[in-house]
């Protein structure tokens, strides 16, 4: 993705996204967060949930992942 051009505004909430993250903010609390952002379209809250999701520890992220995954089916 090298010279990919972000805009400014996405570039803030990536930001701040990190930062609620690495403080220890809790995940439902970053999703709001994400979701309530209505000037974003739907694949740049995907993104920036995805950020999210990515810098939580390894096994949080799987042991979210499989309760995801259980509760669809």
């Amino acid at each position: 993705m090298s010279g990919t051009r972000i805009r400014p505004g996405l570039a803030s909430y990536r930001d701040a996204v990190t930062e609620q993250v690495q403080s220890g903010r809790p995940f439902g609390d970053v999703e709001d967060f994400v979701d309530a952002l209505d000037d974003l379209t739907a694949d740049q809250k995907a993104a920036l949930w995805l950020l999210a999701f990515s810098l939580r520890d390894p096994s949080e992220q799987q042991v979210d992942a499989r309760a995801y995954l259980s509760a669809l089916g």
